[in-house]
């Protein structure tokens, strides 16, 4: 009896032959595996996926798909809510960049750390930990993000977990080895991204433009990050949390606001947590912001925690107290929440509804989005259960999260989850708010309410770097 095989990829023998057999399939389950992040946006199945284990593979796969015009796929821990690249449906070649994750190297004299971009977030922040080094990486998730995915899937580079203060990892990320979509490779920042007679990479100001800023947020449309160097910190032993109560928004929003203008801040966390049915259930009844303040020794953290008590003294806040906030607190000290994703999901599958803006305009996303996500969720007959956030993105720029929960297995729901996170983000975007950014629905948004001169000066950086549109064609319709 004959037995049906399919036809291989015409590029299958091509890649298997740079990478190696083991590390190329055209399978179907495999394609299949790879079509999905972790949202319920709908798949985007490609050819066939590679996995290089060096910045030399990496180049010849670019070559190789710039010569047959076949697109590419970059693709890291797949953890991003927002869908997957448009790529070549049947066609495109995903580059798995997980293989490539080593440490490079930990260096205590420049304060930077260079590793492999498919290391995730996780074991690079742990690796410098027990050598008493901290470093920016993920908010979250914490175990499946991988460095390169971060840096180019995410706004600014990603988002660490002292993002109120410290602004986004963009600023904390000195040098980047990237694999142009011509095929060259680029080493930015200052010292050997700069100067060949260097050593070591540093910030990359002196003498010339930050090179490396093009490559971060920029959804892999410009080139394959294969390599990156972070700005290493002393890690801060003492950590002190406070949680106060607000009768509403407004007066949460107009302490934080107040707060985030104090020069040093005190705190190094802020957000503020809107009463849902979710912390209801829990026994959070008001609106309350959770501060945390670090700092070497306990005379200096009680001298900040002395200041932020001020603030929420003078705005007539009161002390948020019980299991519920206990709770809140711990677990934002720890990260706990969003670092062990399986906790934070206890309530069942859930998607991030998140958007950018600017100070002023905070509170009309706020009393805008949430409640135009419930109204279409109960308008389509889903039934969930929500959460929300509003965290500082340094002292300029805010994010307001609306989570929903709903049960995983109701193909209903998920349907219609996807659909209103999809018009959520136009909705946003049409009001002047940005959606969070990776590499599906909201870029693809995007580029429609860019000016006109922003438009055409991207679309100029990627004819010059990427002349055959192969390096994920489809992101912002360029």
């Amino acid at each position: 009896m004959a037995t049906f095989r399919k036809a291989h990829h015409p590029l299958y023998y091509d890649l298997a032959g740079i990478v190696g057999p083991q590390y190329a399939s055209d399978q179907d389950h495999v394609l299949e595996t790879y079509s999905r992040d972790t949202s319920l946006l709908p798949p985007n199945k490609q050819g066939v996926v590679v996995r290089p284990g060096s910045t030399d593979e990496v180049q010849d796969i670019v070559r190789l798909a710039n010569a047959t015009k076949i697109p590419i796929v970059p693709s890291g821990g797949r953890a991003s809510f927002f869908g997957t690249p448009k790529g070549m449906h049947g066609r495109g070649i995903v580059v798995d960049m997980t293989r490539m994750n080593k440490m490079i190297k930990i260096d205590e004299t420049n304060l930077s750390a260079t590793a492999e971009a498919g290391m995730n977030t996780a074991e690079l922040t742990t690796k410098l930990w027990d050598v008493g080094w901290d470093v920016h990486t993920a908010f979250q998730p914490w175990y499946s993000d991988t460095l390169g995915g971060q840096i180019a899937g995410f706004a600014g580079a990603g988002a660490g977990y002292e993002l109120p203060s410290a602004g986004h990892n963009a600023v904390h990320i000195p040098g980047l080895k990237v694999v142009l979509g011509n095929g060259d490779v680029v080493q930015t920042g200052a010292g050997r991204g700069f100067n060949i007679n260097a050593k070591g990479i540093y910030d990359p100001y002196p003498g010339f433009a930050n090179l490396g800023g093009m490559f971060m947020g920029s959804s892999g449309t410009f080139g394959i990050i294969t390599e990156a160097t972070y700005r290493m910190y002393r890690f801060s032993p003492i950590r002190k949390a406070q949680s106060y109560y607000f009768k509403d928004f407004d007066h949460a929003w107009e302490c934080a606001c107040d707060m985030s203008t104090i020069e040093p801040l005190p705190y190094y966390f802020i957000v503020i947590i809107p009463p849902t049915d979710f912390t209801r259930s829990m026994g959070q009844e008001s609106h309350m912001i959770i501060t945390i303040a670090k700092g070497n020794t306990e005379k200096e953290v009680d001298a900040k925690v002395e200041i932020i008590e001020e603030c929420y003294a003078k705005h007539k806040a009161w002390l948020a107290e019980g299991p519920q906030p206990e709770d809140w607190k711990a677990a934002s000290v720890e990260g706990r929440r969003h670092r062990e994703m399986g906790e934070f999901a206890t309530p069942g599958y859930w998607s991030f509804f998140e958007y950018y803006t600017g100070r002023e305009q905070i509170p009309d996303c706020h009393y805008t989005m949430a409640p135009w996500i419930y109204e279409q969720l109960e308008k389509r007959g889903v039934e969930y259960r929500s959460n929300e956030g509003c965290v500082a993105t340094g002292s300029t720029c805010w994010i307001i999260t609306t989570i929903i929960f709903i049960k995983g297995d109701d193909p209903h729901a998920r349907q219609v989850v996807g659909e209103v996170f999809a018009e959520g983000a136009e909705l946003a975007a049409s009001n002047g708010w940005t959606p969070d950014c990776h590499q599906g629905w909201g870029t693809r948004c995007m580029a429609k309410y860019w000016p006109k001169e922003h438009y055409q000066f991207v679309k100029t950086l990627k004819g010059a770097l990427d002349p055959n549109n192969i390096m994920n064609p489809g992101i912002w319709d360029l």
